[in-house]
């Protein structure tokens, strides 16, 4: 099984245009393309959309969602009302889906999952809470099973695999075989 790397595709989606340098300055071959600098877990991905900010709903949070969202959810410098642009921002899909969703949150509407407030606008892990998988009854299935659900619990989720296609004790494997 193959995934996409999710760094990659948040950096092709989010990063600004740069301007190309003039030809001194380039050290690789015309047309061939540049490394990209390594994100740490605490870069924030380019904000795509200008977001309206109201800083007074800081009100609106209980003295425990303010500790929460310091405790687990705050990159270094980032306030709450930062919080909630960076997350609007990176899963709308323009700018006036970005206020929307902003507005929502910060007016305690809704609160995204814990995945979608660490990893939004980050480019680290993936916005998803859980995954759902199952096992093919196959030696190759259940190894690339395995192999994905490690891949998977490396990014953060949680994982329910379903065994149900997987022989039961005593059944038949091979030609003389039994499980």
């Amino acid at each position: 099984m193959e995934f996409r790397d999710t760094e990659s595709v948040s950096e092709s989606v989010t990063e600004a245009p740069v301007a190309a340098k003039p030809a001194a300055e380039s050290t690789a071959p015309q047309g061939a393309k540049q490394p990209k600098a390594k994100k740490d877990s605490k870069t924030v991905d380019v904000q795509l959309y200008a977001v309206e900010v109201d800083h007074s709903r800081d009100a609106l949070l209980t003295e425990f969602g303010k500790e929460t969202l310091t405790d687990r959810y705050l990159l270094p410098g980032e306030n709450f009302q930062d919080l909630f642009v960076r997350v609007a921002s990176a899963y709308a899909d323009d700018q006036a889906h970005a206020q929307r969703i902003y507005d929502y949150i910060s007016k305690l509407w809704f609160m995204p999952a814990t995945p979608v407030l660490s990893n939004g606008g980050t480019g680290r892990g993936l916005p998803i809470s859980c995954f759902l998988n199952s096992v093919p009854d196959s030696l190759g299935g259940i190894v690339d099973t395995w192999n994905e659900n490690v891949w998977l619990a490396s990014r953060g989720g949680g994982i329910g695999t379903y065994w149900g296609n997987v022989r039961g004790i005593g059944e038949p494997v091979g030609l003389n075989g039994k499980t």
